[in-house]
């Protein structure tokens, strides 16, 4: 007779969907904590996504305090952003105070996927790749853990599994599967970003600015609500990418194909890049921005990083939201665990609305603002020729303002926050 699969089955404190910088920092912090954390993620590493690679001060930050070391690791040091629109460029210094390095750095998703994963190991995750969830554990309506494939690579068994967790992280990006077996869902009235990015061969690989351009034409001479960028590796090579918002007018038209390609044609000269020489082909994506996605929490789950929608709604970065997501998903397992009380879970959604609610807000109205013509050129204008504006914004759109803080840049946030709040969201 033929063997039949056996069903090996794992119990833990804390399961974790999804293996991106999401997952991981809820699984550093749960297990940091104490607590048995299994994380499970279908791919194996090194892996590639379609990201960015630049990360902000606040990103970094993250990583620091996870145990990561972006210098020791040779990640890529830039020590602040170069904003070009209309002919002119305006270089601006990253904040440095008891919060934030001072610096960004650029660092490809393989290498950070992989720091990430082994610092969640070292605290005591135990971590399972190139393993398939394929369905939510249930019973009588309430999640139990989930079923899953594994391949018996990567840390995990081969054959069927089921994975039994007292509370579960999802944080599988933006598609989210899990989540959307659970009732998760993208509010589709707002905005979203459509991003393509492409490695280059570049002789200015170790430039210390990332650069953002606000360049972007459509085909009757406007300009788009979106940017190029080209951030320098330090490896050889810059990631060259194009990110636009999805509400603008006339966004049916756009071929995001199209605009890459328009777009390294337009690259600064100063980068000595061959649009027709790139290193990788490209590769693109949707992002759920402004926390997009509810709900973000169940009777003992909770939704991390792009699968919550958290991508930052005024740039486009999801990792620095995804690492605070996580880890903030992870402090609130933790206390529910202490507890012995899964009503501490409410105030996951509480403390997302604390921290973001109001950035994504204002970030929400500027998206849409920002669709109709001619004002993006206008703000672009304004911000090119004053380095008070350009400071601004650059502060703004990376998240980089506190409400502790006192200087100008915070009075006007407050000021526009203020304003905003009666504006309600279409949705």
């Amino acid at each position: 007779m033929p063997e039949r699969d056996v069903t090996e089955t794992r119990a833990c404190d804390v399961l974790v969907v999804g293996g991106g910088p999401a997952g991981c920092a809820a699984a550093y912090w749960a297990a940091h904590a104490g607590h048995d954390v299994l994380l499970i993620e279908q791919s194996t590493h090194p892996r590639e996504r379609a990201c960015g690679d630049a990360l902000t001060p606040g990103a970094v930050g993250e990583l620091i305090a996870m145990g990561c070391d972006p210098v020791a690791a040779r990640w890529h040091r830039h020590e602040g952003l170069r904003m070009t629109a209309h002919g002119r460029s305006l270089e601006m210094r990253w904040p440095c105070d008891e919060r934030l390095p001072g610096y960004g750095v650029v660092v490809r998703r393989p290498r950070l996927d992989a720091l990430t994963a082994a610092r969640a190991r070292a605290a005591g995750a135990h971590i399972w790749t190139g393993t398939h969830v394929t369905a939510p554990l249930l019973t009588d309506g309430h999640l139990r853990g989930c079923h899953a494939v594994g391949s018996g690579t990567g840390g995990a068994p081969s054959g069927p599994l089921v994975a039994h967790a007292r509370y579960v992280v999802i944080a599988d990006g933006p598609r989210s599967t899990f989540g959307r077996a659970l009732g998760t869902a993208r509010t589709r009235t707002y905005a979203q970003g459509l991003a393509m990015r492409a490695y280059y061969p570049t002789p200015r690989h170790a430039e210390p600015w990332i650069e953002s351009v606000f360049a972007l034409i459509d085909r009757d001479g406007g300009q788009l609500p979106g940017y190029g960028w080209v951030f320098p590796v330090g490896d050889g090579t810059a990631n060259v990418g194009v990110g636009l918002l999805s509400h603008h007018d006339g966004n049916e038209a756009i071929s995001l194909d199209r605009l890459f390609e328009q777009w390294t044609r337009q690259i600064p000269d100063r980068w000595e890049i061959d649009p027709d020489g790139p290193h990788t082909p490209p590769v693109g994506g949707r992002l759920p921005m402004g926390g997009s996605v509810r709900p973000r929490s169940g009777p003992n789950w909770v939704v991390a990083g792009d699968a919550a929608g958290s991508v930052n709604p005024w740039n486009g970065d999801g990792i620095g939201p995804a690492l605070g997501t996580g880890r903030l998903a992870a402090e609130v397992i933790g206390r529910a665990l202490e507890a012995d009380d899964a009503l501490e879970l409410r105030r996951y959604e509480t403390e997302l609305a604390a921290r973001w609610q109001r950035y994504h807000h204002l970030g929400r109205i500027a998206t849409r603002a920002l669709g109709r013509p001619g004002l993006m050129r206008r703000l672009t204008q304004l911000a090119i020729r004053s380095p008070q504006m350009g400071n601004l914004v650059m502060r703004v759109s990376t998240d980089l303002l506190r409400d502790d803080q006192r200087g100008g840049p915070e009075r006007i946030y407050r000021a526009a926050s203020a304003m905003a709040r009666l504006w309600r969201d279409r949705s």
